[in-house]
């Protein structure tokens, strides 16, 4: 029938074998559109609804196989673009190496993917990671300017290509790099503070590195409120015990700005004329006897 003849040879065939039908291989398209038409099962609105669920289904195929290889050939191309962009960074940090006074040491500076492990945010803290690599960075004597570039090659591609993205003259800068990386794992003051107080030595580790990750927790809280002096710092003791001893209700309250109250007066205040409206709420709320 003339329908059948609009179809593609491969979807006549994919019909036969639906319909149980023998397609020899030699058969040409005629020959298939017959054998169809003369089966016992042959009912013309059955087989054109099997013919259209046949294309649906070639279509369909057809569409996801397009859509994986659009995402291939942009994972390609991104990560092309990946390479050419380290390669940059690489060669301005040399620039700045044979400008510096130390650029022949550094002509034979060690690469830290030899002393690091690749970041894997699924085993490792970010702040301690960060802490690690600036540790190995000094002690391999490598210039901080030229941090950016090794920092990249440890990271995988998704975070490499955040840094990438910032302005170039941000993206040399260790600093914000380091912040960004910070702000993307959402290592807030509060974050940091909460590991400080409630981090444990790990099973078989050592009490030295339990002191090194309480100082990089503690000192990634000190930086975030930017707590740079003693008296600074002991207001900062006197919030967080004030904190302490209040209820869940009030921190609640204050949830946006909580971890941002380092002065204890104004924290106290706060607390108290929040103390003050509630208390005057509920006496207003009480009824009086009739």
């Amino acid at each position: 029938m003339a329908f059948l003849a609009k179809h593609r040879k491969e979807e006549l065939i994919a019909l036969a074998d639906d319909m149980g039908i023998e397609i020899s291989t030699n058969y040409k398209k005629i020959d298939i559109c017959e054998k169809i038409k003369d089966s016992p099962d042959f009912e013309e609105e059955f087989v054109r609804g099997c013919l259209e669920e046949i294309v649906r289904q070639r279509e369909e195929l057809k569409a996801q196989a397009e859509a994986s290889e659009l995402k291939r050939t942009e994972a390609l191309r991104q990560e092309r673009e990946f390479e050419l962009e380290k390669m940059r960074i690489s060669n301005a940090a040399e620039v700045n190496s044979v400008a510096s006074t130390r650029s022949e040491n550094s002509k034979n500076r060690l690469s830290l993917k030899n002393l690091l492990q690749k970041f894997d945010a699924q085993v490792s803290d970010i702040s301690m990671y960060l802490a690690l690599f600036e540790r190995q960075a000094r002690t391999a004597g490598i210039e901080e300017t030229e941090w950016v570039p090794q920092l990249i090659s440890l990271l995988p591609l998704d975070l490499a290509q955040i840094i990438i993205k910032e302005p170039e003259e941000k993206m040399q800068d260790y600093l914000n790099v380091k912040e960004v990386l910070l702000d993307r794992f959402k290592m807030k003051p509060e974050t940091f503070r909460l590991k400080f107080t409630q981090h444990q030595k790990k099973t078989g580790a050592l009490w030295r590195e339990l002191v090194f990750e309480l100082r990089n927790y503690l000192d990634g809280w000190l930086d975030g409120l930017e707590v740079r002096d003693f008296e600074n710092l002991k207001n900062l003791m006197i919030s967080d015990q004030i904190k302490r001893r209040v209820a869940g209700e009030v921190k609640e309250h204050f949830l946006d700005e909580w971890g941002k109250l380092v002065d204890p007066l104004v924290l106290a205040g706060k607390i108290d004329e929040y103390e003050s409206v509630r208390s005057s709420r509920k006496l207003h709320n009480v009824r009086m006897p009739e």
